[in-house]
């Protein structure tokens, strides 16, 4: 069985909160969770302990998907539950000019420091030299310290396109084999994208996930309302597809104190009866 957490919003939605949940409730129920976040983007300045992290792993690692593989008590490699990583940093505002117009003008290539790639068989890292010169020294002699850790490939801004063209084919990989080793699978999207990959669509049921409440839809349903809008499905925001369904079922979160962001009951129990 495999579940699809996607946003409404384009951020804090609280996909991973509603993961979470899911997987407290899994796990203590005796289910065997595999996780996977296909493809993560973090800042390096402003989660700065994801850098840290990722030094001290010697990989590119994602914030959420740390929650996720300890929650889900995962023995799986961490790398293949996030296959496709991307770090980036914010450019130093003098060299701009302090034009906040030319600072937010920016495009994500001109910002992506590092990047992992990771299928069953191989793990790659790479990194960008000329968007490591546009940062501060302090933020530059992170980053040289990242990437010391990682031994990277140089790879030139041109280039970057090529390799994020087929970041889903590396994510696909990973999502078939996690999701072939567990009886339960939790992949969460990114942002409000629709799926983060086109296999990622290929699930039983799909949550979406919105301030104070998830709705339930159908993995097969959500599958053909995307095929409709006929673009990849990280393209293609959830809002566009479930403006064309009906939810299963809605459920409601609650606030809480000792957990990061809302939290979700019941929810396996709903996902088990559409099953």
């Amino acid at each position: 069985m495999k579940v699809l957490i996607v946003g409404l919003l384009p951020f804090d939605s609280g996909k991973t909160s509603v993961a979470l949940s899911l997987i407290s409730e899994a796990v203590s129920g005796g289910f065997d969770v595999g996780v996977v976040k296909p493809v993560t983007a973090f800042s390096g300045w402003y989660h700065y302990q994801s850098v840290r992290r990722s030094i001290e792993f010697r990989k590119l690692i994602g914030e959420d998907i740390y929650k996720l593989h300890n929650c889900a008590r995962s023995k799986d490699p961490i790398e293949l539950e996030s296959p496709v990583v991307l770090m980036h940093m914010p450019p130093d505002p003098e060299r701009v000019d302090w034009q906040s117009s030319f600072f937010t003008a920016l495009n994500l290539n001109e910002q992506i420091v590092a990047l992992r790639l990771t299928t069953p068989n191989d793990t790659n890292h790479y990194y960008v030299p000329a968007n490591l010169e546009r940062l501060t020294s302090i933020l530059r002699n992170v980053a040289v310290e990242l990437v010391s850790s990682l031994d990277p490939k140089p790879i030139e801004i041109e280039k970057l396109d090529d390799i994020l063209l087929n970041v889903g084919k590396f994510a696909d990989e990973c999502v078939r084999y996690i999701s072939s080793k567990h009886e339960l699978t939790i992949i969460e999207s990114f942002n409000n994208a629709s799926a983060p990959t086109q296999g990622s669509a290929n699930v039983d049921v799909v949550l979406l996930v919105a301030p104070s409440k998830v709705a339930i839809y159908s993995g097969e349903r959500y599958r053909k309302a995307i095929e409709l809008l006929l673009k990849p499905p990280w393209l293609i925001s959830s809002e566009e597809v479930v403006s064309l369904l009906k939810p299963i079922k809605t459920v409601e979160m609650k606030p809480t104190i000792d957990r990061s962001g809302a939290w979700a009951e019941g929810l396996l129990d709903e996902i088990l009866k559409v099953c």
